[in-house]
């Protein structure tokens, strides 16, 4: 294309020439971790890579820079997390006890929606929802179901996760106009810092009648997180 002729770009992590997210940078995104979570059916929630360095620049330039070009190859890392995680064999041996699977984005703000004109997430919840699809042959959906309204500033700016809670609480809601109730939801975050996001999310959506799998996440900040080494496999959650 001419615009690439005239602006090429490189490596959203690294600048490499002409790669959107070079081979070196998309394995950052493949050391999945894990961290225990009781809100949620699998008991823990699961991220790609850690917020920092490359993986941080990464995201940001996709996040908040408006790097779209991006959206499938974080896609694609959020779908092998689903598959490494477990995620896939739950949602396929518990699909019988609820009548609907979906695949719910976190919210941003209203104005974070404005300044990037787009809802972030929404690409990735749908390619999640393609590929659960494909490998559970379950009907799974995308519901844009949670809103938060009222929050101000950016949440990777805030400091601790009770100054986090403080700021979220009564902000996150599920919209008017979407109905939870009796579905199994795989909520999906860009990043998640103390988690205070992710369970006032989980906590809305369980009041509602859901049942939350678990939290899908692109990176975290690494303190308190367990680290799943290429030889340690998860012990999967008994299936009731």
């Amino acid at each position: 294309m001419v615009v690439n002729l005239l602006f090429p770009r490189g490596c959203a992590g690294c600048d490499k020439p002409d790669e959107v997210l070079c081979e070196a940078c998309r394995a950052l995104f493949s050391q999945p971790t894990a961290q225990s979570f009781d809100g949620v059916a699998m008991q823990r929630w699961f991220a790609c890579g850690w917020y920092r360095g490359t993986v941080r620049k990464a995201v940001l330039a996709w996040k908040d820079h408006g790097d779209e070009e991006c959206d499938r190859a974080f896609a694609d890392a959020i779908c092998a997390l689903a598959k490494a995680s477990g995620v896939i064999d739950f949602v396929r041996d518990r699909h019988g006890s609820c009548h609907d699977v979906v695949v719910v984005p976190a919210p941003s703000s209203p104005a974070s929606i404005r300044r990037r004109g787009r809802k972030h997430m929404m690409p990735i919840a749908k390619h999640l929802a393609g590929f659960l699809r494909e490998e559970t042959g379950c009907e799974v959906t995308v519901r844009d179901a949670l809103e938060n309204r009222g929050v101000k500033g950016k949440s990777v700016q805030t400091s601790g996760a009770a100054q986090r809670s403080q700021r979220l609480k009564g902000h996150v809601s599920v919209c008017p106009s979407v109905s939870l109730r009796n579905t199994m939801v795989i909520l999906v975050d860009d990043i998640v810092t103390t988690g205070a996001t992710m369970r006032s999310c989980v906590e809305t959506m369980r009041k509602e009648g859901a049942t939350v799998v678990t939290v899908l996440a692109l990176a975290h900040t690494p303190a308190g997180t367990q680290k799943v080494g290429p030889t340690q496999a998860w012990s999967r959650p008994q299936v009731q």
